[in-house]
């Protein structure tokens, strides 16, 4: 997987950088591969990331991708609104650590 012709602009509003790049790949390429192949570039954290969205066409092996770039998560948490998933897994996570600091007394 390669990344290729990065548009970077950066938005003082946001405190952000908005990036528009291609990605060179066999197969699609998941949310997940593309977190940290953007996190290796640009040096930050992938809970700092919001990738909105990647995008193909029939045929070939280019990906367009747009994604957002915080300075930390916590930038990110103050402005992206969260996905159901994220949101259910924090509910997750503090329900297990309610029951582990239960089982602890």
């Amino acid at each position: 997987m390669d990344i290729r012709d990065i548009q970077e602009i950066k938005n003082p509003i946001f405190n952000r950088k908005e990036i528009q790049a291609k990605i060179i790949s066999e197969t699609t390429p998941s949310n997940k591969e593309v977190l940290t192949l953007l996190s290796s570039k640009f040096s930050v954290p992938e809970e700092a990331i919001k990738i909105n969205g990647i995008y193909g066409k029939f045929g070939l092996k280019e990906f367009k991708v747009k994604a957002n770039i915080y300075n930390s998560k916590e930038e990110r948490n103050k402005v992206e609104r969260k996905t159901k998933k994220e949101v259910e897994t924090e509910k997750k996570e503090a329900e297990a650590k309610k029951s582990a600091e239960e089982k602890k007394e």
